[in-house]
């Protein structure tokens, strides 16, 4: 059997990348971003901070500007983004800052949890997962200004899940919600710092997570 020459030089052309993707091996998502590509997700996540939260900025943008213009510490993976923290940083300086995997365009296979697991509840279907990441990002207007992870269902009801959200910026503290499905709809019912769904999630649920609530 002949082969055309087009086909060929394409038979050519897939084995020249076959080996180069062998001897340098695929990228994992697993390695550090370079400080280029971690510059580039922090001027996007000052931008759109900026531009939706102009009463909420604590940092001086000259003072950092100067600090990202530098080397960037080494940071870690966590679930929400590369994190950094600044071990040293002036008044006006970001002290810690989470570039989203969304911003950087890969995906780890390992990476350190922001915050403790819950006690309880199981791992949460992918789907059901991203309708909560969307409604608790909704609520803040931006896709950009916190990451939801570490979400469980609950084994006592599983209309019941909690969540956390890590902010990419150091504008606030972590915090958690509650998500109950109502007729197969899944709904943000409370979110905050502390005490958190005492009002409104079953006390059960509430114990299985490892919280409690004042006496009423």
């Amino acid at each position: 059997m002949k082969l055309g020459k087009s086909l060929i030089a394409k038979f050519s052309l897939f084995l020249i990348g076959a080996i180069l993707l062998t001897s340098c091996g695929l990228p994992t998502g697993n390695e550090r971003p370079d400080d280029t590509k971690l510059r580039d997700g922090i001027k996007l996540l000052l931008t759109q901070f900026e531009s939706k939260y102009p009463k909420s900025i604590n940092w001086n943008s000259a003072k950092v500007k100067a600090q990202i213009s530098q080397r960037l510490p080494e940071g870690i993976a966590t679930e929400a983004g590369w994190t950094l923290k600044w071990p040293d940083y002036a008044a006006g300086e970001l002290s810690s800052v989470v570039v989203p995997w969304i911003i950087l365009a890969q995906y780890p296979t390992k990476f350190a949890l922001d915050v403790n697991t819950y006690k309880g509840g199981g791992p949460v279907a992918t789907g059901i997962a991203m309708q909560i990441t969307k409604l608790q990002q909704d609520d803040f207007g931006s896709n950009f200004f916190a990451a939801v992870v570490n979400l469980r269902i609950s084994n006592i009801n599983s209309k019941w899940i909690v969540f956390t959200t890590i902010p990419y910026l150091p504008v606030t503290d972590p915090a958690y919600g509650f998500a109950e499905s109502v007729n197969g709809k899944w709904k943000i019912v409370d979110f905050g710092t502390a005490t958190v769904g005492c009002s409104s999630v079953p006390t059960a649920v509430q114990r299985e997570f490892g919280f409690t609530c004042p006496p009423r």
